[in-house]
């Protein structure tokens, strides 16, 4: 009978435990997996966007990046389109974020631009030559310094891995080794971050913001989203659409929201971004790939 009561009282305990596990651990668990807001400082994002700047610089193979002392001109450039962005009394993070940390990736095969957690800004080759209009660069531009001003990186990642693994990864002061995998996992998820439908349809919108107070057309980010859907399958679809993929709807949404604010549609002066493609270097025929 003492035994059974023993079990009795130790199974009360356990389910006591249980219930008290839940109790604390559960809103804890949907507030990670639902929260609409970073649980971490602004200060951190740029912490997380060093290291993925450090992890691309190690990896001149796949991020070629184009040195700012043998190209001034195309820098310059850069920096003034990003400069025409976040000027914008929406952006929040401008005195906290890296955005003065730019880089051009010199590679002419992809049609990308990105801005990590933090606000390391990078911008291929690719990108600059395809477009026609500076200000569709600028919309481009706009979209990715979104993500990092709404901090949509910080919260995929915490969703992804929980606050106590990505508090142990920023507190790293040495290079991940390859056998640690959840350390390699955060750093190739932050080199690579994809964001939903909604966070994506928030960086359009913002994009258009952003831009109203500039000297660019605002709906810059349709312009872009235009020429690929005319290109067809003969372009490549960039990361930027890859979790939304209907341009068309993105297109529309985005021309609703310059309507709504009344601001301009008008193309900036050409001959600046006539300017801004020859200062990069000249493209080289492509090499022929074997069959997959």
């Amino acid at each position: 009978m003492r035994i059974l009561q023993l079990i009795g009282s130790f199974l009360y305990a356990i389910r006591w435990l249980i219930v008290g596990v839940l109790a604390i651990g559960l809103p804890i668990y949907l507030y990670l997996v639902f929260a609409k807001e970073p649980v971490f400082t602004p200060e951190e994002d740029v912490e997380l966007g060093k290291m993925s700047a450090q992890s691309l610089a190690e990896d001149p193979e796949e991020y070629p990046i184009l040195p700012e002392s043998e190209y001034p001109e195309a820098y310059e450039h850069l920096r003034r389109v990003v400069g025409g962005i976040i000027d914008s009394p929406e952006i929040q993070y401008r005195d906290v974020f890296a955005y003065d940390q730019m880089k051009i990736i010199n590679r002419d095969d992809v049609l990308n631009a990105f801005c990590t957690p933090g606000g390391y800004i990078y911008v291929y080759t690719g990108l600059i030559k395809y477009l026609d209009h500076e200000d569709h660069l600028a919309g481009v531009l706009g979209h990715e310094i979104a993500h990092a001003e709404k901090r949509h990186g910080s919260i995929r990642l915490q969703k992804e891995y929980g606050v106590k693994a990505l508090a142990s990864f920023l507190l790293l002061t040495v290079p991940i080794s390859a056998s640690d995998y959840l350390n390699a996992s955060i750093m190739k998820e932050l080199l690579g971050l994809s964001y939903s439908r909604d966070q994506e349809a928030q960086a359009d919108e913002y994009s258009v913001k952003y831009l109203s107070t500039s000297d660019y057309a605002c709906d810059g980010t349709a312009g872009f989203f235009i020429k690929l859907k005319e290109a067809g399958d003969d372009v490549g679809i960039p990361e930027i659409l890859s979790d939304h993929p209907d341009s068309g709807s993105r297109i529309r949404d985005i021309q609703k929201e310059a309507k709504r604010l009344d601001c301009s549609t008008e193309p900036a002066d050409p001959s600046r971004w006539k300017a801004f493609q020859a200062s990069l270097p000249a493209s080289k025929p492509a090499e022929p790939r074997a069959a997959e």
